[in-house]
C-alpha cells in the first residue's frame, strides 16, 4: 500500500491499520485531522481473500478502481472484498481526503484466481428495491455530487430545483420521485428517510448498496461517467 509515496505491506497474520495519528503498530494520516477517526480503516487477509473494513463507528470510506466508472462508499463496520489488483481508498477527514493506494497480490485479489468468478461488487449489502427509470434520473440529479470523482466529488445532495434544471423538468415532478423511492424503502425494508436530513440519508445508502454508481451520471444532460 502506498501513502504519500510512503510504502507499507500487510501479511495474512498483520493486517495494516490506518487511523488519525501513529499508536499501537497503527499508520497515522494526520494527528491534527479530528475529521479522522482514531481508528479508521485496516486492510487484511481473511478466507484467501483481502479486504478493506472501514473500523470507523461513523465515517465512511470511499473506494475506487483505476480507470473504473463505479465509486462505492463504505460504510461503518462494513467490509469490501478486493476483485482488482489496484483499489484506491479514500480516507475523508475535515482538513484533506487521504489517499490510500492498495495493490494486491493476483493471490489474494476475489476475482482474479483461476476458477473464480468475477464479481460485479465485492460490497456486502443486503436487498435494495427496484428503481422506475423516472425515479432513478431523479435521485441521480439529486446525488450526482456523490457520484463524481475525486476530486470533484461534494457529498450532499443538491436541491429539487438543481436536479431539475439538471433533467429538464419540474421540480415538483423530482421531489415526488424522490418521495417515491424513500417511500417503497420504508414499506419494503423498514428504512426510513425523513426530516432535514433525508435526502442526505438517502443518497448515503443508494451508493453505499450500490443502487447508484458513477456509471448513472450519464443519465444527466451533456454527462459522461
Amino acid at each position: 500500500m502506498l501513502i504519500g509515496g510512503e510504502e507499507h505491506r500487510a501479511w495474512p497474520d498483520h493486517p495494516l491499520i490506518f487511523g488519525r495519528a501513529d499508536a499501537g503498530g497503527m499508520v497515522g494520516l494526520d494527528p491534527n485531522d479530528m475529521g479522522i477517526s482514531a481508528v479508521a480503516c485496516s486492510v487484511e487477509a481473511a478466507w484467501g481473500v483481502s479486504w478493506v473494513i472501514d473500523q470507523s463507528t461513523k465515517r465512511p470510506l470511499l473506494l475506487e478502481h483505476p480507470g473504473g466508472p463505479a465509486q462505492v462508499r463504505l460504510g461503518p463496520g462494513h467490509r469490501y472484498a478486493i476483485t482488482t489488483d489496484q483499489l484506491t481508498v479514500l480516507v475523508p477527514g475535515a482538513i484533506y481526503t487521504h489517499v490510500l493506494e492498495v495493490v494486491v497480490p493476483e493471490s489474494y485479489a476475489l476475482g482474479l484466481r483461476p476458477g473464480s468468478g468475477r464479481l460485479t461488487t465485492g460490497t456486502i449489502t443486503g436487498a435494495h428495491v427496484a428503481l422506475s427509470e423516472r425515479e432513478r434520473d431523479a435521485v441521480v440529479a439529486v446525488c450526482a455530487g456523490y457520484l463524481e470523482s475525486f476530486p470533484h466529488r461534494r457529498e450532499h445532495p443538491v436541491t429539487y430545483a438543481e436536479a431539475a434544471r439538471a433533467l429538464g423538468q419540474a421540480w415538483t415532478s423530482v421531489r415526488k420521485a424522490v418521495e417515491r423511492v424513500s417511500a417503497r424503502f420504508a414499506n419494503k425494508q423498514d428504512l426510513y428517510f425523513d426530516g432535514a436530513q433525508a435526502n442526505y440519508d438517502l443518497a448515503a445508502h443508494l451508493i453505499s448498496t450500490g443502487v447508484l454508481t458513477g456509471a448513472d451520471l450519464s443519465r444527466l444532460a451533456g454527462r459522461q461517467p
